[in-house]
């Protein structure tokens, strides 16, 4: 039987608490959206699942910008208001070079589809939509039926049945997690060390462990979802929101 193993690929530490995370599962890309506590203004980065940084603290003015998806090359941002959708908006960006590819304050991003972005505009009757192309930023009112672009993220469940006999020494706080991983199973507690606790993850067959690795230690409280799992690769976000680890299973 080959051995599986829980491997780590990268550990980052961002300036800012992390306040959104979105995932381009085709080409194994993260967009990052941090905030600064103080003033609220989002700045933007995107790394590789390997952890190569294709783009690092993009700022933009104003806070109303939001991360809404990563597609290929292309950043998409919303724009939300706080009580009326005439601020809102929409800007795409092509992040190898950090060129505004289109802004639009005049349409409201309805959803994300392979290639195309899906809106309303604020001053016309719901029931027409409009098609903006990521690429090139033109838009088009003729109707189109764009694919559905591959999601493919995961998270783990609480585990509700009975400890099998190989897990039973485990003194964990809380709720034990568990997910199914091809013929294995991947599964995440947290035990208590003194005050603080430390987050553990566990790969194992129906009878038996293969591989056990502490991911965080010490953290001030329980993360009630510790991690999401993108194909093999499991990423967990510390409890201050600042650091992203990243393990290959």
């Amino acid at each position: 039987m080959t051995k599986y193993t829980i491997n780590n690929v990268f550990d980052k530490t961002f300036n800012q608490p992390i306040w959104k995370i979105e995932v381009d599962c085709i080409n194994n890309n993260l967009a990052i959206e941090c905030r600064d506590p103080e003033s609220t203004i989002p700045t933007f980065s995107i790394c590789s699942f390997d952890g190569e940084i294709l783009m690092q603290d993009y700022t933009v003015e104003e806070k109303e910008w939001t991360l809404e998806g990563i597609q290929g090359n292309s950043l998409i941002l919303k724009k939300f208001g706080s009580s009326s959708p005439i601020q809102a908006g929409i800007q795409i960006i092509h992040f190898p070079t950090k060129t505004i590819i289109a802004t639009f304050s005049e349409y409201i991003l309805k959803e994300i589809r392979e290639n195309i972005i899906i809106a309303i505009h604020r001053s016309i009757p719901s029931g027409l939509l409009f098609y903006i192309n990521l690429k090139t930023g033109e838009v088009s009112s003729t109707k189109q039926e764009p694919d559905f672009y591959y999601t493919c993220v995961e998270a783990p469940r609480p585990y509700l049945g009975k400890i099998p006999p190989f897990m039973k020494d485990i003194q964990y706080e809380d709720q034990l997690l568990i997910q199914a991983f091809d013929d294995h199973f991947l599964w995440t507690y947290q035990t208590k060390n003194n005050c603080k606790f430390d987050l553990f993850l566990l790969l194992s067959t129906k009878n038996e462990i293969l591989d056990k690795k502490v991911i965080i230690k010490s953290l001030d409280k329980l993360i009630l979802q510790p991690y999401f799992k993108v194909k093999n690769y499991i990423f967990f976000l510390s409890d201050t929101k600042q650091n992203i680890v990243t393990y290959l299973v």
